[in-house]
């Protein structure tokens, strides 16, 4: 194959690719007028803990405890429930990466599903995406990365900034200066606290690295309030390193403790702000926003919405894995007030081994989410080598 374009899934967002509409080919791609040469799959990956493990090349799923699955390269693609993951990254000691061919934008109206399009939309009427072939070498392709709840939205800023969120990166001089005007709530490690903030201050110096001031309120275990109010003035290298919080207590902790709920880093060249949970830790930290000054001004509690009353807690998301099917979707739920997913026929590209120009790059739609009799958790899939 021709070397792709590659790139980690960042901090700063996720890259758009300008993709193909139902029904027509996109401009990476060209129809196919040969018959259908995919092959089809329906895994059952209805387990909430263990992901099905499938190789693309034999067309077979690969038992694999986690543990061994960490270790192993016979496996390509995994499945859980709806979350799809690549052997490579943060997922698997593989070098899979995955790139969006076919965007289906013509499902999406200002990034919210047409319900109409979803609903009358068929694998059939859907499978010209997956026969085209694509010219791998327009496409981006990211391995598996994970990723911050607390999480810039990578917008361009005319004329030369970019939006890190908590964060502004200057394009012509390079320089990164504070974002106050971006608000997140919390949730500490324990998950009995929550805290709102935003960064007050920040240096930054190539040579000597990032100083960076977050100011909180918080809102205790027990009560529905903010009350009291907590700074932490991060200082982290620039050649990389980390520097952690504890907020209830307004104290500086060792990230290696248990007792952090936020933790500034400079990984390479990614600054990320990480909660004590999910895929950052061990606890049950979680985090939502970002929010903008002027609604943040109106919460006086990080659990009930101002106004409505309404219990926002389950509004906190963890750091997760983020691959390409997170980035870009294949489904959307609950359309027209239906507790289903609906597939978008999106068209991925998955390269087998990033590292070899040769390897085998595969063209995959998800078509399903149930199986014959009507059991979620059993996505079907086709694929075919591109």
């Amino acid at each position: 194959m021709n070397a792709p374009q590659k790139m980690s899934i960042a901090l700063l967002g996720s890259v758009v690719i300008a993709g193909c509409s139902s029904g027509s080919s996109s401009s990476n791609a060209v129809l196919s007028d040969t018959v259908e040469t995919f092959d089809s799959a329906n895994i059952d990956a209805s387990s909430y803990t263990d992901y099905t493990y499938f190789n693309l090349e034999t067309g077979q799923v690969v038992a694999l405890t986690e543990a061994e699955a960490a270790a192993s390269t016979n496996w390509h693609v995994g499945f859980r429930r709806n979350a799809i993951i690549l052997n490579g990254g943060t997922s698997g000691s593989g070098s899979v990466e995955g790139a969006l061919g076919a965007a289906q934008d013509d499902f999406y109206a200002a990034d919210e599903p047409v319900n109409n399009v979803f609903l009358n939309a068929s694998a059939d009427a859907e499978d010209d995406h997956l026969l085209a072939t694509y010219d791998v070498s327009t496409l981006t392709f990211t391995e598996d990365a994970h990723q911050a709840s607390i999480l810039g939205s990578g917008a361009f800023i005319p004329p030369d900034t970019i939006d890190g969120g908590w964060y502004l990166y200057n394009t012509t001089t390079h320089a990164i200066t504070v974002n106050d005007a971006n608000w997140w709530f919390v949730r500490s490690n324990l998950g009995t606290s929550y805290a709102k903030f935003n960064a007050t201050a920040l240096t930054y110096d190539r040579v000597t690295g990032l100083d960076v001031t977050l100011s909180f309120d918080v809102q205790a275990d027990g009560t529905n309030q903010f009350a009291t109010t907590a700074t932490f003035n991060a200082s982290v290298p620039s050649a990389g390193g980390e520097d952690c919080f504890d907020f209830d207590a307004n104290t500086a902790v060792a990230c290696s403790s248990a007792d952090w709920d936020v933790k500034v880093e400079i990984a390479g060249r990614n600054f990320n702000i990480w909660t004590n949970g999910g895929v950052s830790g061990d606890g049950d930290g979680a985090a939502f926003g970002p929010v903008d000054a002027a609604d943040a001004a109106l919460y006086t509690s990080a659990t009930i919405a101002p106004g409505s009353g309404t219990d926002i807690s389950r509004h906190y998301t963890a750091d997760a894995n983020a691959s390409v099917f997170t980035e870009n979707a294949w489904y959307a739920y609950n359309l027209e007030g239906n507790h289903k997913l609906w597939p978008n026929y999106r068209t991925y590209l998955i390269d087998l081994d990033s590292n070899d120009n040769t390897s085998a790059v595969y063209k995959l739609q998800v078509t399903s989410y149930y199986n014959e009799i009507g059991l979620s958790g059993h996505p079907s899939i086709r694929y075919e080598a591109n």
